[in-house]
């Protein structure tokens, strides 16, 4: 609490409410710089984020988890998410222990969109004895967009990657 010092008795009472006003003012315009508006701001899309966005990837397909695989991805950007997340679920029905291999070749940005290029491997064993084993080599391209904590995937070619 705030103690009135001695001299506000001999003030104006104008006066008194013009320092209250600007004491109740000062911190809400302190508050306005770290508003939400100024976060939304499109964040760059840098090397280090699609390493980040690539890491992760490979951690969640290694990771046997179709659930944080999927987490990656913006699902309400993406365009045909639900094939993607069927072809995603069958992925991980047929194929256990993927080891995953990445090469970025190229970082960029689109306004609020980044995009990561890169040449890409995966390999895994079979869940049943009837299948081959997966061995593709792609060159990847993600598309990502800022969520307002992180770098989503909201795209993926070539998406025969999971078939």
């Amino acid at each position: 609490m705030h103690r009135v010092p001695k001299l506000a008795g001999r003030l104006p009472r104008a006066a008194m409410m013009t320092a209250f006003a600007l004491l109740c003012l000062a911190p809400a315009a302190g508050s306005a710089q770290t508003s939400p508006a100024a976060s939304a701001a499109p964040r760059s899309f840098q090397e280090q984020d699609a390493v980040t966005v690539m890491d992760r990837f490979r951690q969640a397909l290694e990771s046997e988890s179709r659930s944080r695989t999927l987490k990656l991805f913006d699902g309400s950007r993406m365009p045909g998410f639900a094939v993607f997340r069927d072809e995603v679920t069958q992925f991980f029905a047929q194929y256990r222990a993927p080891r995953v291999e990445y090469q970025i070749t190229q970082v960029s940005q689109d306004g609020a969109l980044g995009a990561i290029v890169a040449e890409f491997a995966i390999e895994a064993p079979p869940t049943t004895d009837g299948l081959p084993a997966l061995r593709r080599r792609a060159q990847l391209r993600l598309v990502t967009s800022w969520d307002g904590k992180e770098w989503r995937i909201t795209d993926l070619s070539p998406r025969t990657l999971f078939r």
